[in-house]
């Protein structure tokens, strides 16, 4: 099977997947969830030979250019939503991080780049050692900000008790903010780690500590938003509308700092 065929195979997947999950929201099904589920997972496992096809032809992972790296954050954004699944049986966040893998997989297909060697120069542990911090870091962010959008939603419709069409899947407020909490923790350490890593590699190379660029920036406004989000979390003032749009920012920065990514 050709790299295009295990793509756009994984695509497909996600994509009925993603739909099968929203639905869900109207239809009340336990069984439509798990279905898309299984699609997610199938979606998932061609994602994944897709994957290992590019790092079998370049030699690399896949992080050198903006259709691979977002591949790559996707896979690990499901990646970790599967294992909090498996250990909570919280179904709800599916709701928002099925179409963020499905997006970040869209464009991969739409911006097409063709595979490539990798700069020698990139070629030390590292500089693979940022990448891939940083990457399991955004992924565990992205997580984290979909427990936090649920803690929001859960908060509010308590507040003005109102029950959306998402009351049925979330879990109780407390659960919503631990996993938020801890998925925000650990992802915040990580990509912490891989950002110092990448401040070090740089300095190595080119004797500058940061080079401004769109992918720098973002990560760097990403960054501050998210230990302003953590923040507020340890200091106990996480609710209300301010914590809602840090968050979404925080969003915006992350995906603003993945496009920026044309060739590392």
């Amino acid at each position: 099977m050709s790299p295009n065929a295990t793509l756009y195979l994984a695509l497909a997947f996600y994509a009925a997947g993603t739909i099968v999950a929203l639905a869900t929201l109207f239809a009340r099904g336990r069984h439509a969830q798990h279905a898309g589920l299984a699609l997610m997972i199938g979606g998932w496992v061609s994602h994944t030979i897709w994957i290992g096809t590019i790092c079998a032809r370049t030699g690399h992972p896949p992080l050198t250019n903006l259709p691979e790296a977002a591949s790559f954050v996707a896979w690990t954004v499901f990646l970790a939503e599967l294992v909090l699944f498996i250990r909570y049986r919280v179904h709800a966040a599916s709701f928002f991080v099925y179409p963020l893998v499905l997006m970040l997989l869209t464009i991969s297909a739409v911006v097409r780049e063709p595979f490539a060697q990798m700069d020698p120069s990139l070629r030390s542990g590292l500089f693979t050692t940022h990448v891939l911090l940083s990457t399991v870091g955004v992924a565990a962010l992205l997580v984290g900000l979909a427990f936090s959008t649920l803690a929001f939603v859960q908060d509010r419709a308590l507040k003005s008790k109102h029950r959306g069409a998402l009351w049925e899947w979330i879990p109780s407020l407390n659960v919503c903010r631990t996993l938020s909490y801890r998925t925000l923790a650990v992802g915040f350490s990580i990509y912490t780690l891989g950002i110092l890593a990448g401040i070090l590699w740089s300095y190595r190379t080119t004797s500058e500590l940061i080079d401004l660029r769109v992918k720098q920036i973002g990560g760097v406004v990403a960054w501050i938003l998210f230990a302003i989000l953590l923040q507020s979390y340890i200091s106990g003032v996480y609710r209300g509308p301010r914590t809602a749009v840090i968050s979404a920012c925080a969003f915006v920065a992350t995906v603003i700092a993945i496009l920026g990514i044309h060739r590392v």
